[in-house]
């Protein structure tokens, strides 16, 4: 029996469908951009399809017999906040095709990777999974919004729909370019480029962060968790300033020029609050507080060996 990675050509989607095909799991790998993948995919099945097309998504869900759909197709800020109605489509449209697929075809679990943005950021941490939800975002309204859907489904059909909420995932292979909290990844990208950078946020901004390893494995032990009916999970991460990644960037490479000049820019200023309690740490496995300079280390030297 297969696993459906839709988005898989994405960064944790990708990350995700190798560490499964470790494990020995028939892997298989649903997404529009298929072919950036296609050269480091040996062993992963790879069936290009838009996510917003329930036809394309229902035969290969009937071609395949999954037994679970870990489901990260997603459109990123700041696309979302450009392009409101298209990433209607893929974020919302696509995963209720996602939810009716898992219905029609007797899939029973779904694991869905939502954000600690849907609490808002202008409040304290930590929160707990039944705080208020205020997001602020396109973006986070809309995982909002796919998190009660997921409930609905699990409530009507019996879908064991299963949610973690991220803190910001770093490591290589993420796109430096997506992401409203995106500046880790490029002071991390152009240093070990060697080029400068200019840093848009103020060195006291605090975000919480976990390395992209640490992702994919809470998103398995999520999956592998028994008698689970439906569940949403806030993930906590390492609280980082900007200041402090630069100066860890430093320690490694001492010749990275990073320098702080802040903008105007909402979406880069109103950084995440975070979430962060969470429901039985120790039953899910949902650590992912690497020391920072264990993050930096592993990033940077798998980020050269790609260049």
């Amino acid at each position: 029996m297969a696993i459906l990675i839709t988005g898989g050509a994405g960064f944790i989607g990708f990350s995700l469908a190798e560490r499964l095909l470790e494990a020995e799991k028939e892997v298989v790998i649903f997404d529009i951009n298929v072919n950036k993948v296609k050269d480091k995919a040996e062993g992963i099945i790879l069936e290009k399809g838009d996510i917003s097309k329930a036809k394309a998504l229902n035969a290969i869900c009937e071609k395949y017999k999954f037994t679970v759909i870990f489901h990260l197709a997603a459109i990123l800020p700041p696309l979302t906040e450009d392009e409101p109605y298209k990433a209607f489509k893929t974020n919302v449209e696509g995963t209720i095709n996602v939810l009716d697929a898992a219905r029609k075809y007797n899939i029973k679990t779904i694991i869905y990777p939502s954000s600690a943005t849907v609490f808002g950021p202008d409040r304290t941490p930590p929160f707990t999974e039944e705080d208020l939800h205020d997001p602020w975002t396109i973006y986070s309204s809309f995982k909002l919004c796919t998190e009660i859907m997921g409930s609905i489904y699990s409530k009507r059909f019996g879908i064991n729909f299963r949610a973690v909420r991220f803190p910001v995932v770093v490591g290589p292979g993420r796109d430096p370019f997506l992401g409203i909290t995106r500046y880790p990844t490029q002071m991390v990208e152009e240093a070990v480029k060697g080029k400068p950078y200019v840093a848009e946020v103020l060195p006291e901004t605090k975000i919480p962060i976990v390395f992209i390893d640490d992702a994919v494995q809470i998103l398995i032990n999520l999956w592998r968790s028994k008698d689970l009916d439906f569940e949403i999970v806030n993930v906590d991460g390492l609280w980082v300033t900007a200041q402090e990644i630069a100066d860890g960037i430093k320690k490694i490479i001492p010749s990275a020029e990073i320098v702080f000049k802040p903008v105007e820019n909402v979406h880069i200023q109103k950084v995440l609050s975070g979430v962060q309690k969470q429901k039985d740490e120790a039953k899910y496995g949902l650590k992912g507080k690497r020391l920072l300079d264990e993050i930096l280390q592993e990033y940077i030297s798998r980020s050269s060996e790609e260049k």
